[in-house]
């Protein structure tokens, strides 16, 4: 019986600490590029601006004014991101389309996803598991300590309403 006891505890001990960890920062465009995609305006209107969004999300075929074409070349076209059980190559991993803390709204704005934890300077754990980010990868992105931005989405958001 106190086996089971402890086999209880153990899982309940692990969940509450799953569900409480928090982010430490997040995965943003390179050098702080601009979030909004802005649909309505369309500020992306070629491969080059649109590109950076695709890091994030390998299913989309198009992004503001620009729509993917099959001549666009991109390491980025057609390949599933990596996600391994531990910050190593030489542990399981499986493969994910898209972040599911990456989200978009009908504004053109979001949210990226979320880190909860860094090993070394290339290892970062996302929501499903741990990603590395080499230097292909950091020409798109970079980890960003501290909160998203969120205050920059309420005039983003009027913005939308009046144009």
């Amino acid at each position: 019986m106190r086996s089971i006891y402890l086999v209880v505890l153990s899982i309940l001990v692990g969940l509450n600490a799953s569900a409480s960890e928090k982010p430490i920062g997040y995965i943003g465009f390179h050098n702080g590029l601009p979030w909004a995609i802005r649909f309505n305006d369309c500020t992306e209107y070629n491969f080059e601006g649109a590109e950076k969004y695709l890091w994030f999300d390998r299913t989309l075929e198009s992004i503001s004014c620009y729509q993917y074409k099959e001549m666009d070349e991109s390491d980025l076209r057609d390949e599933a991101i990596p996600i391994y059980e531990a910050p190593r190559f030489d542990t399981e991993k499986f493969t994910i389309n898209n972040f599911s803390e990456f989200s978009v709204s009908s504004s053109g704005w979001g949210t990226f996803p979320n880190v909860y934890s860094t090993s070394g300077n290339c290892w970062f754990k996302v929501k499903e598991g741990w990603i590395f980010l080499s230097s292909v990868d950091k020409g798109f992105v970079q980890f960003y300590q501290g909160d998203q931005d969120k205050g920059a989405k309420a005039a983003h958001e009027t913005y939308f309403r009046t144009h």
